[in-house]
């Protein structure tokens, strides 16, 4: 309960966190375009990185069964 009540507050804080940073973003602009394309690109790859692990079933075989 605890666990998740602490991963709550930390999306919050990231989520307040990236709000802030495209706010200072579109106040630079047209620099601030530089930060958006870096933004969307970390954005894609990380949305990549979920999407394979979630597909991944032989992670999935040696979290369960391989011993630590």
């Amino acid at each position: 309960m605890l666990e998740r009540l602490g991963y709550f507050f930390l999306v919050i804080a990231l989520l307040v966190w990236i709000y802030l940073m495209i706010k200072g973003l579109i106040e630079a602009f047209p620099e601030g375009i530089i930060g958006f394309i870096v933004i969307a690109g970390l954005g894609f790859l990380f949305i990549k990185v979920v999407r394979d692990r979630i597909k991944n079933k032989e992670d999935d075989y040696y979290d369960k069964n391989v011993d630590k």
